[in-house]
């Protein structure tokens, strides 16, 4: 019997490699599917880790077509055996791949499950060194493999509880994983997974096993099962996790999903459905999550009636222009704190606002080139938003082009950030944090404090800070207040750190200034 063929499946619709995942029992044909990837550039990676002796290709892709891998295949590891898939427009690209050394190829149309193991078998043919036999436990490994993958893709596993029982000996299971699409740089994603594999190597040996899953391109997923105590192996990964990303130099947002606990080995493909992607989901809305589980989600906020589209339109036309944006702004402000919000719908209500703005500002004669000039850039930039803050800030920086076309010049500062700085005109002599500002305006804190340092040059405490120093200024001048009474009545509990801020914001203490100021007006 010989050794199982490694092949590698390369193409951009998951639901043709599902389908090919899912078309042989592959094991038992005498193969083995060791990886995925969407693009060729993701294909290079998995060789080089992987090593397969067959690369199973689509020629349209993105990024890097099948043509471009076939040739830096055959350069590289001219041992490795690729076969193309095809569509019948395709052909001419099949016939300059066959010139690099391409072993076979299969049209689309004729994808089935006898043509495509006569393919593979003829092209494990002629590839040496699979004579040796296959040992009976990595044959169980590798069926746990398979069956693990066909659960994600959201088949039946076809598995024995015996070898479930054998491979996994301890009752529970946990599913802990991160997405590394973000990273363009593959070294650094290298570098984690390399981190996370001798963690796992290290749990593993403390009454535990974990299996990690390479069918998942861009994702760095493992399977724990052991027992009790959870709860310390748990906070123990968190640890680890924070070294990590204390190491990240590139600033790279990662989030790490942890699952519930389960018992049932088998239900592992619901709870990647409705836990896992979930919660990987919830990062557009969670930037500063670093660890995101079900137990420990900030409360939703209470639901939200749609905005009504015709409306803000309507006013458009009125050219209530600073009500309409100010309004849709605080509506996608709540709604980003819903984390449970379709992400897709989120970023489609946002690509509906500027094109019904563009639409309706031609409609009222505006010089609207330039905003349709960019109006795509715009779709693009949103659709690309790695959270919703960003995506928020893109509208932002809209509305700001918008009222520059329209002259709108009550205000000169983005929709919002004057009523802002009018509450903390008024509110300056009380204890607000940027926290209870944020729940007053229906603002995230984390993006309240971004968007107040980009709309007006000084973040949120630099700004109460010199409201309440100009404040404590005046009444040193004009007032025979102690310096404690005007401390407190300008919004600090405690005089010596009011002494400190108005130190750093003057030069000197609110004495010395009190006393320079009287001898200014005695030598006037």
């Amino acid at each position: 019997m010989r050794s199982l063929c490694k092949v590698i499946i390369v193409d951009d619709e998951m639901l043709v490699r599902q389908g090919i995942k899912h078309l042989l029992d592959w094991e038992q044909a005498g193969f083995c599917i060791v990886g995925e990837a969407s693009n060729g550039l993701e294909a290079l990676d998995l060789v080089e880790e992987l090593q397969p002796h067959i690369v199973i290709t689509d020629i349209v892709m993105p990024i890097m077509d099948g043509e471009k891998l076939v040739r830096v295949v055959k350069e590289r590891y001219p041992a490795i055996e690729v076969i193309v898939l095809s569509s019948f427009s395709e052909f001419d690209y099949v016939r300059s791949t066959f010139q690099n050394g391409v072993a076979d190829y299969i049209l689309k149309p004729k994808l089935e499950a006898e043509y495509l193991l006569s393919i593979l078998n003829k092209t494990a043919a002629r590839i040496e060194g699979l004579g040796n036999p296959v040992q009976e436990e990595r044959s169980e490994e590798n069926q746990i493999e398979q069956a693990i993958d066909r659960m994600i893709s959201g088949y039946e596993a076809e598995l024995s509880e015996e070898v479930v029982s054998r491979q996994f000996p301890y009752e529970k299971f946990v599913l802990i994983g991160v997405d590394l699409k973000r990273m363009k740089e593959s070294t650094w994603q290298k570098n984690i997974e390399k981190q996370w594999d001798r963690y796992m190597e290290q749990f593993g040996t403390q009454q535990a096993k974990y299996m990690k899953v390479r069918s998942l391109s861009g994702t760095l997923l493992y399977l724990l099962n052991a027992d009790d105590p959870w709860k310390e192996r748990i906070e123990h990964c968190k640890q680890f996790i924070s070294r990590i990303v204390q190491e990240n130099t590139q600033q790279i947002p990662l989030h790490f999903v942890f699952s519930d606990r389960f018992t049932d080995f088998f239900k592992l493909g619901e709870v990647y459905r409705d836990q896992y992607e979930k919660l990987k989901r919830y990062s557009f809305y969670l930037p500063t999550s670093l660890v995101l589980e079900r137990s420990h989600l900030p409360a939703l906020p209470e639901s939200l009636s749609e905005i009504d589209m015709a409306e803000l339109v309507d006013g458009l036309k009125r050219k209530q222009f600073h009500k309409a944006f100010t309004t849709f702004l605080e509506h996608v402000h709540f709604k980003s704190l819903d984390y449970e919000t379709d992400v897709f719908e989120f970023k489609s209500l946002l690509g509906n606002f500027i094109f019904n703005v563009t639409n309706t500002l031609g409609k009222l004669k505006y010089e609207i080139v330039p905003l349709e000039n960019k109006k795509y850039d715009y779709f693009r930039q949103i659709d690309e938003a790695m959270y919703a803050r960003d995506a928020i800030l893109l509208i932002e920086k809209f509305i700001q082009e918008v009222e520059g076309i329209t002259s709108e010049t009550e205000s000169s500062v983005n929709p919002g950030i004057h009523r802002l700085l009018t509450y903390i005109q008024e509110h300056y002599a009380e204890p607000i944090t940027l926290t209870e500002v944020a729940k007053e305006f229906h603002f995230n804190a984390s993006y309240l404090s971004s968007y107040f340092s980009a709309n007006n040059n000084e973040g949120f405490s630099e700004y109460l800070n010199k409201v309440r120093v100009e404040k404590a200024k005046e009444m040193l001048v004009f007032t025979d207040e102690s310096i404690s009474e005007i401390s407190d009545r300008v919004g600090y509990s405690d005089q010596s750190y009011f002494t400190k801020v108005f130190k750093k914001m003057t030069g000197g203490s609110p004495s010395q200034y009190r006393k320079e100021q009287v001898q200014e007006k005695q030598n006037l």
